[in-house]
C-alpha cells in the first residue's frame, strides 16, 4: 500500500471507514466487522523505543474529533514510567459505544394479604338479619356469617355458642321458641359452611337481656339479635 494511501485513511476523520486497514512503520491498523454493525478498529503497535504512544495516538488519529473509546487492550508497550496507558494491541470505537436499552424493572413482588383477624364477638341485630317472625337468614345475614368462617378457617376453636333474642313484643313464649329458632339457624349455617370446633351451642332467650329501651322502634331493633361468641384453645 502507498504512502498516499495510508495517509489518506489516517487522517481523514473515520479513516477505516473508507478503508479496510492500513499501516505504517510503528503500527497496523484494521476495521472489524461486527454483528451489529458498529465500526469497530484495531491497532497493533511495533517498536519500543519510537514513541509508547503510538497504539493510542494512531486511534486518536483515525477517530478524528471523536473520542477513542478503549474496548480492549493486550500486550500494552512498556515505558519507564510503565504507566499501564499504552497498549501493544488495542481495539477502540471513536465515540462512545451505544448503551444497551435498560431492562424494564421487576414487577414488585405481590405482598402478601394478612388473614383477617376473626372476631371472638359478633352480633347480628337489625332488620336486615330475619324476616318478621322468621328464622330464615337474609343475604345480608349470610354474607356476614361467611366473612366470620373465612376468618376461622386456620383457627383452632374450642367453643361456639349461638345466642337469640328478641324485643318484647309477642308473649314471652313465642319469643323464646323465635329467638331458639333464629339461633339455631345462625348454628347450623356457620357449620354448613366450614366452622369447625370442638362444640357448638345454640339457645334462645327470648326478650331476656335487653341491650336497648324497648319503648321505640330504634331499641328494640337492638333488642332482635343473635350473639356469636367463640373461644379458642
Amino acid at each position: 500500500m502507498s504512502n498516499k494511501l495510508i495517509a489518506a485513511c489516517l487522517l481523514s476523520i473515520g479513516a477505516l471507514a473508507g478503508c479496510s486497514s492500513a499501516s505504517g512503520p510503528l503500527f497496523n491498523a484494521n476495521q472489524i466487522q461486527t454483528a451489529n454493525g458498529a465500526q469497530v478498529y484495531r491497532v497493533e503497535c511495533h517498536g519500543l523505543f519510537e514513541g509508547v504512544a503510538a497504539c493510542v495516538k494512531q486511534a486518536q488519529k483515525i477517530c478524528g474529533d471523536k473520542p477513542a473509546y478503549k474496548l480492549e487492550t493486550m500486550e500494552r508497550l512498556r515505558s519507564p514510567s510503565d504507566d499501564a496507558q499504552d497498549p501493544r494491541v488495542l481495539t477502540f470505537q471513536c465515540g462512545a459505544p451505544a448503551q444497551p436499552e435498560a431492562a424494564p424493572a421487576p414487577a414488585p413482588a405481590p405482598v402478601p394479604q394478612a388473614a383477617p383477624e376473626m372476631p371472638r364477638q359478633i352480633d347480628l341485630s337489625g332488620d336486615a338479619n330475619f324476616a318478621t317472625d322468621s328464622a330464615t337468614l337474609t343475604p345480608h345475614a349470610k354474607s356476614t356469617l361467611d366473612e366470620f368462617v373465612a376468618a376461622g378457617q386456620n383457627v383452632q376453636l374450642r367453643q361456639v355458642e349461638v345466642a337469640g333474642y328478641t324485643d318484647s313484643t309477642g308473649s314471652a313464649s313465642h319469643n323464646l321458641r323465635l329467638s331458639q329458632r333464629r339461633a339455631e339457624s345462625v348454628l347450623q349455617y356457620l357449620k354448613s359452611n366450614g366452622l369447625r370446633s370442638q362444640n357448638f351451642a345454640a339457645q334462645g332467650f327470648g326478650a331476656a337481656n335487653p341491650v336497648a329501651p324497648n319503648s321505640t322502634a330504634a331499641g328494640r331493633a337492638k333488642n332482635r339479635r343473635v350473639e356469636i361468641r367463640v373461644s379458642t384453645q
